[in-house]
């Protein structure tokens, strides 16, 4: 591997980038980017670098956050299909599954995410809640820590920082045909390298189209994508970088999601290979189009500057199927005809200089940026049309007829609902004292804007600062331990509009979540060890006694991380983690929600990917994943509990040369035991007030195969 600035991505050769630009971002440049490198054991699962946003690609070693990463050669060789593919092999990290797996919202910690402010790709804010196609990704990057102080305001369940495929140093034309579920079929070319004189222009395409039975019978899944990555090297120095794509996502006949009330229990995960937990007529029709372009500059090898601008527009048109679970047992089924997608739609921006500077005694990275969003809401302008399809036995669904006009959506059209806008500012600065000791602060500076597009046009204004700090100290050159602190701000509540509420209507100052954590890091012969202790507080409001609407409730999460990535033995390499975490509610408005645990986090859970091949046959690789979640908490008071459950991952791939070409032959077979699940368990509030809850079921038993040749 050679590491290089971006602007130099068409030269193989090693560039002359010193160890000063450390603190600027650069990429790495494999060598050789052929499937022949990515079809080894482990490929892929040790890496030493992590993104950091503003701070840029800094070693993982040196960073004082908890952070897990997972990259394209995983991508491919797990043969994901979506985030909640990625995210499994982080103990961490779960989908809240608002609204079903695809359209759910990623979360770290037990902490839950926010639609839009703890998602970005190539650091500008997307929407998480539409699916999202992890085949153009190069990389995948989980912060777990609030992040305030880097991005601004959001909530306190980590970041997710999504890196799109760049123009590669050699050609690449990598075809892939593929098999899933039932019966789905799959393409999908990935092409790559450098055009002009000087190899000046680079390009990245990405063309995919998946489409068939899924998991479950008389299901249909397709998957369409075209994405494209373009580097415009101006100068030696200088980049443009300009990004474009579209994700057409439709998934029919899939089970739904459960509702039961507070006092209902919620029984053990059906089998959802049973016709009748879903319906053919109901399902997802999701549209996403991304473009966005950044500008690199490197003035010498310590200063570095990047600025950006993206926009986003994602429609979500769901045929709803709700299955409510009644207190006699049975299933009522409801469909929702939509009238018309809803509409997100967002504006990003980000702007950065980074540098380093030496003096007669510490040496100092620095960092000054702007990052910032616009999100606009367009809603329907007429209403749904719901219905009432019938009741069954939990464990004996029925297959209803469309009881609609057989449309999609009802009507067509949609208005603008309501705006927010939030921007920070941000400056740090990361000291070296000398080769132990390190210190590293950052402050942001954050304006929040919300307005609705309603009758009142309600218009809120807030601001705010977010810092955090931290002090590393490394005993030995290949250990780091440290402490932090951080706080972070997000967008308060907005009170409720009953004439009893004294500020009935009124949108509370941001909220501020703490954490308190220590590490220590470690790197051994190829082989990373991660631990981290962390205490993270995160306040909530509701209307008390005095009938004001204010904060005065907190939800409390303490907990110990485990990691550990890399070659333990000969042709043995290991991607694991572990997560052991105490998420309360405190200070309810309800008693008997005080003190519980919050609704969908597990105490306990643990992943391991191993990957195995012997060196008389290193193109032969074993694959086994064994992912473990604790029971959870299904009620705000604690009586109804969802099950623990344990999944097996088995699978293969093989090496060897097709026409004297690189291809691999990948099989697995997820979820070996067909075992029954809730991958999913959600309260209506995570503020505690016992209402109603969700539950989704993990996939059943599935069959992946995939051959991929680079010509």
């Amino acid at each position: 591997m050679v590491v290089v600035p971006p602007v130099l991505s068409a030269e193989p050769a090693t560039s002359n980038v010193s160890e000063k630009a450390k603190a600027a971002d650069v990429m790495i440049v494999k060598a050789e980017h052929s499937e022949a490198n990515v079809n080894l054991a482990g490929a892929g699962m040790a890496t030493n670098d992590v993104e950091i946003g503003p701070l840029g690609k800094r070693s993982r070693l040196d960073t004082p956050y908890s952070t897990t990463t997972v990259t394209e050669a995983m991508i491919a060789n797990q043969q994901a299909k979506n985030v909640n593919d990625l995210l499994k092999y982080s103990a961490s990290s779960q989908m809240q599954a608002r609204g079903g797996i695809d359209v759910g919202r990623p979360q770290s910690r037990g902490m839950q995410g926010d639609v839009l402010a703890n998602s970005r790709l190539d650091g500008l804010n997307i929407i998480s809640t539409t699916a999202f196609p992890v085949e153009m990704l190069e990389r995948l990057d989980v912060i777990n820590s609030l992040t305030g102080a880097l991005y601004g305001p959001a909530s306190p369940s980590g970041q997710f920082n999504f890196t799109q495929k760049r123009p590669t140093a050699q050609t690449l034309n990598r075809f892939t045909v593929g098999y899933s579920g039932k019966g789905a079929a799959m393409g999908h070319a990935d092409l790559g390298g450098h055009l002009g004189d000087e190899n000046q222009f680079g390009y990245r395409i990405n063309l995919l189209h998946d489409e068939g039975e899924g998991s479950i019978s008389n299901s249909t899944l397709r998957r369409q994508l075209a994405s494209v990555a373009f580097d415009w090297n101006i100068s030696p120095d200088t980049v443009l970088e300009v990004n474009a794509s579209e994700y057409r996502f439709r998934k029919m006949g899939y089970a739904g999601g459960f509702s039961y009330g507070p006092t209902i229990q919620l029984p053990s995960a059906p089998d959802v290979t049973k016709q009748g937990y879903g319906q053919s007529f109901a399902g997802l029709d999701l549209i996403t189009k991304t473009a966005s372009t950044r500008l690199k500059h490197y003035f010498n090898n310590n200063w570095y500057a990047s600025g950006g601008v993206g926009y986003q527009t994602a429609d979500r048109g769901m045929r709803s199927l709700s299955n409510a679970i009644q207190k006699d047992g049975t299933v009522t089924s409801k469909l929702t005809q939509p009238y018309s997608a809803g509409r997100f739609k967002v504006l990003s921006n980000t702007l950065q200089l980074n540098g380093h500077i030496d003096t007669a005694g510490p040496s100092h990275d620095v960092v000054f940026s702007t990052t910032g969003y616009q999100w606009t809401n367009y809603a329907a302008l007429g209403n749904p049309k719901p219905y009432t399809l019938g009741s069954s036995a939990f464990d004996a669904p029925r297959p209803y007829a469309d009881p609609s006009d057989g449309r999609f959506y009802v009507g067509s059209g949609r208005y603008k609902s309501s705006r927010t806008s939030q921007q920070a500012i941000t400056a740090g600065d990361t000291i070296t004292f000398n080769d132990r000791w390190s210190a590293m602060g950052v402050v942001s500076q954050s304006w929040i804007t919300s307005r609705s597009f309603g009758a009142d046009g309600e218009v809120t204004r807030d601001t705010g600062t977010s810092p955090t700090v931290s002090l590393m100290y490394k005993p030995l050159p290949n250990v780091m331990t440290y402490v932090a602190y951080a706080d972070s701000l997000e967008q308060g509540g907005t009170a409720p509009t009953d004439d009893y509420v004294v500020n009935k209507g009124q949108t509370l100052k941001p909220y501020r979540s703490t954490q308190y954590e220590a590490g220590v890091k470690s790197q051994w012969d190829g082989l990373n060890l991660n631990a981290a202790l962390f205490r993270l507080e995160r306040p909530f409001a509701y209307v008390a006694s005095d009938n004001i609407f204010k904060e005065q409730g907190n939800q409390v999460n303490t907990g110990l991380e485990l990691m550990a990535d890399g070659e333990v033995l000969s042709g043995l390499h290991l991607y694991g983690s572990m997560t052991l975490l105490d998420p309360k509610l405190k200070d309810t408005a309800l008693a008997a929600t005080r003190d519980k645990r919050v609704v969908g986090v597990p105490k306990f859970q643990a992943n391991l990917l191993t990957e195995y091949s012997h060196p008389s046959a290193p193109n032969l690789v074993y694959i086994a994943n064994l992912h473990y979640t604790g029971k959870r908490a299904a009620n705000d008071t604690n009586t109804v509990w969802a099950d623990s459950y344990v999944t097996l991952d088995l699978g293969t791939r093989y090496g060897f040369k097709l026409y004297d070409k690189p291809a691999a032959f990948r099989v697995a077979l997820n979820n070996v035991t067909n075992e029954r699940y809730w991958a999913s368990v959600f309260p209506g509030s995570t503020d505690g007030i016992n209402g109603g809850a969700n539950a989704f079921v993990g996939e059943p038993r599935e069959i992946r195969a995939s051959l991929t040749v680079d010509w």
